[in-house]
């Protein structure tokens, strides 16, 4: 008797719970229509020859796809064949991965921030969701490149090879003046001049061992061979850009960055190919997205923000983010735009835990340290250099008899002077004040709160649920493709989820009403010993 047979007719009957997910999809659809992404895909020429597949219907199946963990083109591909919901959005058309890839790279990637936005502003209003509260976070993922084939970028050796083509210019009898490099253009000018100059005939130039070169000819080989390290240096420098040092052959855009983990050995050492993304969560759904080469977090902040006001048309009302974002230019940004100031600073973690106090405070009359001594501004010198642009140095007095010393003067080489110069920027410790005062407060508490779970929530979602490791694209624009796919995956899992839930929550923590504001630790008094006479 064979209890297995070879030959059997299919015929599959839809379960109630496959009604139920067909009904989600068809409000999933009715989102995509709703948020009038269609118009931008219609803005596509098309070619001439064959119609191809139906640019909706896949655009649509791309971004189901992404949001059930799918993220391979192979996998869409065998998910066309094999699974029924993906069958009934696509209406039973099979798909290459190659037709999935040009569908990516012609309708989504040159639209991706306009229906990243547009399909989470229709999710917001389906649920009128609050968004007035947003969470900035960063991570770092390993790009798709060799991590063993990466380029410094050659600034010393540039520097050093800029002092011997100036020398080599004043052998030959023509100065540069200029302040600047030498350009490569403008060492070739200089040895085709000197080439006219001397009568040069750079074709009979005798090669290999034992022949001699006069003076003239031996000065062109130099200026050849610098001519040609030039262009190499400024073809690198050009890749790496002004704001990074380091890219790989493999992917030109990606930057060496110490990650937490290795792809490969799951160990973190040396560098890797890396791309830094950041994205803002607000009510459990990512509001926006960004792609960068930057290793920190600094300098992400600003340009977050303005891609918020460009796609959304306002600032966030109020804004948090840890103490990689605290730094002063993004705190003018904050106060220039009228944005709620919930970022830590970068000595927020020594603040809370106490063992790094506060030393200085900051009023309209002055500067105040922790023995309440009034800072006198005094004149930069040879050995205190201004370090900030609007820094000014304060000398504060009485030390010796200070109880205080112990911990301002932890640090410090020459612990017996009576006094302490330090460099403060004013403007920049009453920004501070701000946002220890937002942040200590009950509203402040609550939005920390809820930063921790739902930004490092949405990372956690991502990288661990999503089994999201690795960029799979190479090139910082096809990489952001991508990183937007993964998000509106995020949105669209969210959107199913709320279609579940009966009661829906903008904060996933919620303050109760006796909370009081939180108190920094302030640091006790050491009574100092006299020292004998």
């Amino acid at each position: 008797m064979n209890y297995f047979t070879i030959k059997r007719s299919i015929f599959i009957v839809p379960s109630k719970e496959c009604y139920e997910e067909l009904d989600k999809i068809d409000k999933f659809i009715s989102i995509l229509n709703k948020s009038n992404i269609g118009t931008l895909i219609g803005k596509v020429q098309k070619k001439n020859g064959r119609n191809g597949y139906n640019p909706y219907k896949l655009v649509a199946t791309i971004i189901y796809c992404f949001s059930k963990f799918k993220s391979s083109l192979r996998e869409i591909e065998q998910l066309c064949v094999f699974d029924l919901r993906v069958m009934y959005i696509m209406e039973q058309e099979q798909p290459s991965y190659n037709a999935i890839c040009e569908c990516i790279n012609k309708y989504i990637l040159p639209y991706q921030y306009e229906i990243f936005t547009m399909i989470t502003k229709t999710i917001i209003d389906e649920f009128n969701l609050n968004i007035a509260n947003q969470y900035l976070d960063g991570t770092k993922i390993e790009a798709n490149a060799n991590k063993y084939k990466f380029v410094w970028k050659p600034t010393t050796f540039h520097n050093k090879l800029d002092i011997k083509i100036r020398i080599l210019l004043l052998e030959i009898g023509l100065e540069y003046k200029k302040k600047q490099l030498v350009k490569s253009y403008e060492l070739n000018d200089f040895i085709k001049q000197y080439v006219s100059i001397e009568n040069i005939d750079i074709n009979s130039i005798p090669r290999g061992k034992g022949k001699r070169l006069t003076k003239q000819q031996r000065n062109y080989k130099l200026g050849y061979q610098y001519l040609t390290k030039l262009l190499e240096y400024e073809e690198k420098e050009r890749i790496c850009g002004e704001n990074r040092n380091s890219y790989f052959k493999t992917d030109k855009d990606a930057t060496a960055m110490v990650l937490k983990e290795d792809y490969y050995s799951k160990l973190s050492h040396d560098f890797h190919a890396g791309y830094n993304i950041q994205v803002m969560v607000s009510s459990g759904l990512i509001t926006m997205y960004g792609v960068f080469q930057d290793r920190s977090d600094h300098y992400t902040f600003i340009p977050m923000n303005d891609s918020y006001f460009k796609y959304y048309n306002e600032y966030p009302k109020n804004e948090c983010a840890d103490s990689g974002y605290g730094i002063y230019i993004n705190y003018k940004y904050m106060r220039e735009h009228h944005i709620g100031n919930y970022v830590k600073f970068q000595s927020w973690s020594g603040e809370a835990n106490g063992r790094r106090p506060q030393l200085f405070y900051t009023f309209t009359d002055g500067i105040l340290c922790l023995n309440t001594c009034i800072g006198e501004e005094v004149p930069f010198d040879y050995s205190h250099h201004q370090r900030n642009e609007k820094g000014k140095l304060y000398k504060f007095t009485g030390c010796n008899d200070c109880n205080y010393s112990y911990i301002c003067k932890k640090n410090l080489k020459n612990k017996d002077l009576d006094y302490r110069l330090y460099e403060l920027n004013t403007d920049y410790e009453l920004l501070k004040e701000q946002a220890r005062i937002n942040l200590l407060s009950p509203k402040g508490i609550e939005i920390r709160i809820n930063r921790s779970i739902q930004v490092e929530g949405t990372f956690g979602q991502l990288k661990q649920n999503m089994n999201y490791e690795r960029i799979r694209r190479r090139g910082l624009e096809k990489a952001s493709g991508e990183i937007m796919l993964m998000c509106i995956g995020r949105n669209i899992r969210k959107f199913f989820t709320l279609l579940d839930s009966k009661k829906i929550k903008n904060n996933y923590w919620e303050k109760p009403t006796n909370l009081k504001t939180e108190k920094l630790p302030f640091p006790k008094q050491k009574i100092q010993k006299k020292k004998a006479v």
